[in-house]
């Protein structure tokens, strides 16, 4: 599924870019872009990793601020920082992949010891019940007496080795256990991690597109409603530009607060998928219940108040909403949804335009 990385559709306003030394093609550049943007949602050892190469982005394309250089005006690319954050980057993030697979690595072999050690004592167990049961066939032909001594002393021996063969594998099944339960919440934080947005701290576009791709699965086998909300801050680039990176980075906070307050359910799954761009999946409703929630956010954002600009900052929303319809692939619900979004930009924006499929639906429900 493709998704797009949208930016306002239409100009705010004609900005004079610096006089640049390093004069490199469109496309380079976006390339580069897009290689520094996978880089940070795949980081596995840095929360930061991701916000850190978005800036980075923004310094290549558009030539924002570096990191670390505050809101200095830039008048060229500083490929030699890019190149020396980038190095840095990648070997720490192997290094710390590198030491998760050992630890994996040393998880699996000590499986490997424990069971190879049970299975030698296990072995020797069973070589000494051949032996005892051995000794009781050997006194069969023995006086009475005597075959009774050898049986008592035979089942002795029998239930000790049983006792010492199920301490084993109770211990064995202890120690395994309390590795692997370490081991599973080490591999879980490390996924959250992962999966989280370092800025807004809502979930990534990674979950983003898997948990879209589940919501159309069991609207399948359910039959229950799920509906996409998509939300675009209106003129960001603008804000950005007159206000400051940290400003924008301010109002990418407060705008995923919003979120959370308007769209409360734990069921709702709430992410960051672009740079300014936003998404809701929400289980068991409909349009009409993700446009009415996607107002009670707008309202919500009206009131916000962004720390760092230097004026007084409006922030306002764009938002498509789209409920799936039976047997959609997630591909066309999004585009159904995306282009809903548009149409609230082109209709003067701050507003929620439901995708034309459910106004038909809804027009023919309330006939």
């Amino acid at each position: 599924m493709s998704l797009r990385h949208s930016k306002d559709s239409e100009p705010e306003s004609v900005v004079t870019e610096p006089v640049v030394r390093d004069r490199i093609p469109d496309a380079a550049l976006d390339a580069i872009a897009a290689i520094l943007r996978v880089l940070g949602e795949t980081a596995v050892s840095d929360s930061q990793a991701a916000s850190r190469l978005e800036a980075w982005a923004r310094h290549i394309l558009v030539l924002a601020s570096p990191p670390g250089s505050g809101d200095a005006v830039c008048h060229s690319r500083d490929w030699a920082g890019l190149r020396n954050h980038v190095v840095a980057y990648v070997r720490h993030d192997h290094a710390v992949v590198s030491r998760s697979i050992g630890d994996l690595q040393d998880a699996v072999w000590l499986v490997i010891e424990r069971v190879s050690q049970a299975v030698l004592g296990d072995a020797a167990s069973d070589a000494n019940a051949l032996a005892q049961l051995e000794r009781l066939r050997a006194a069969a032909g023995h006086s009475a007496a005597e075959l009774k001594a050898t049986a008592l002393e035979t089942v002795q021996q029998l239930s000790e080795i049983i006792d010492e063969k199920s301490t084993r594998q109770l211990q064995l099944a202890r120690e395994l256990g309390e590795r692997v339960d370490i081991l599973k919440v080490e591999l879980e934080e490390t996924r959250r991690e992962a999966d989280i947005d370092p800025l807004t701290k809502l979930w990534n576009r990674g979950v983003f597109q898997r948990e879209l791709s589940r919501a159309v699965h069991v609207r399948t086998l359910v039959d229950e409603p799920v509906c996409l909300v998509l939300v675009d801050i209106d003129h960001f680039k603008h804000l950005n530009d007159v206000h400051g990176h940290t400003t924008g980075d301010n109002a990418l906070e407060a705008t995923a607060s919003a979120l959370a307050r308007s769209f409360p359910r734990r069921a709702d799954v709430l992410t960051r998928f672009g740079g300014d761009e936003f998404a809701v999946i929400l289980r068991d409703a409909t349009a009409a219940d993700g446009g009415r929630l996607a107002e009670r956010f707008l309202a919500a954002v009206r009131q916000l108040e962004v720390p760092g600009a230097r004026d007084p900052v409006t922030v306002t929303m764009s938002v498509g909403v789209a409920e799936a319809l039976p047997g959609e692939p997630a591909d066309s619900w999004f585009a159904r949804a995306d282009r809903a979004l548009y149409r609230a930009k082109a209709e003067g924006r701050d507003c929620v335009a439901i995708a034309a499929d459910e106004l038909v639906e809804l027009c023919r429900v309330a006939a």
